[in-house]
């Protein structure tokens, strides 16, 4: 078993005293008006909480925005993260719901892709890298292996333009894909990407503590890949000791990942938090 960092005392103080260093989303613009109130509306709803409903109604809204605003390559990429979300908040155990999530994450792939052609960004890499992972979770152990090279390059774009977008996102799509891939796949593949994931999973908490949902993916890298029982529950221990209001803008993500902390707890320990 690879020796695991842990949380620095320095993430602690932070936590005290914290100092904002990571930004979030960057909400979209355009200069059609019935398109700008469509994001404003689907921006609005989600702050209201975090749910498959609000994923897929945001969907249809920002749909509507970029019949309303073609080739608008910001829309375009905040279009392909609602595909993500509401995608990932489905359930996957059928074939047939797998085939859904499949059809999602490939519209989602898709539009990042188009907002690359017209300019290139680091929201846009980091939404194609991120759809495209989820659409090959249900393919072969060579077919996500060979995929590995092309979205470590598009996640480096992300690190060298734009290294603290969405507090520090590259870190955990890379422990969640090391969550989700078997062992062989890392074999074929290459020990480089788990050490680069908690590399930058680590970075992405110390940059800032408050945003919650960063510990989840840690627990998740901690538990399903290094079947690290312990470290799980101190991380989420941590979180759920901390207040979601800490990071005024945001508070509802901020919920909505306890909500998944009590969850992982129960699931890691058979018993709700704070029972081990």
């Amino acid at each position: 078993m690879k020796a695991v960092r842990t949380i620095t005392a320095a993430v602690f103080l932070s936590v005290i005293s914290p100092v904002t260093w990571a930004g979030g989303l960057y909400q979209p613009s355009s200069k059609n008006p019935e398109a700008r109130k469509l994001i404003e509306q689907a921006w609005a709803l989600q702050k209201s909480d975090y749910t498959t409903d609000i994923f897929k109604q945001c969907v249809a809204w920002m749909e509507q925005a970029d019949g309303l605003d073609p080739d608008n390559p910001s829309l375009l990429t905040d279009l392909s993260r609602y595909y993500w979300q509401y995608g990932d908040s489905l359930p996957k155990q059928t074939p047939e719901q797998r085939k859904q999530l499949v059809e999602l994450f490939t519209r989602g792939r898709d539009l990042a892709d188009k907002s690359l052609k017209i300019r290139e960004t680091p929201d846009g890499h980091y939404w194609y890298a991120v759809n495209r992972a989820a659409s090959l979770e249900f393919s072969s152990i060579f077919s996500r292996a060979a995929a590995f090279p092309s979205l470590y390059s598009h996640t480096r774009y992300v690190l060298e333009h734009d290294p603290d977008y969405d507090y520090g996102a590259p870190g955990r799509l890379w422990a969640e894909i090391l969550s989700r891939v078997p062992r062989k796949v890392v074999e074929i593949a290459g020990e480089k990407y788990v050490e680069e994931a908690m590399r930058e999973i680590d970075r992405s908490i110390s940059r800032e503590p408050r945003f919650l949902d960063n510990y989840n993916y840690k627990t998740r890298f901690m538990h399903r890949y290094f079947e690290n029982r312990e470290e799980a529950l101190r991380l989420l221990d941590t979180e759920l000791k901390m207040n979601p209001n800490a990071l005024p803008d945001e508070i509802t993500p901020n919920k909505f990942a306890q909500r998944n902390a009590h969850q992982l707890w129960k699931t890691i320990t058979g018993k709700e938090y704070p029972e081990k």
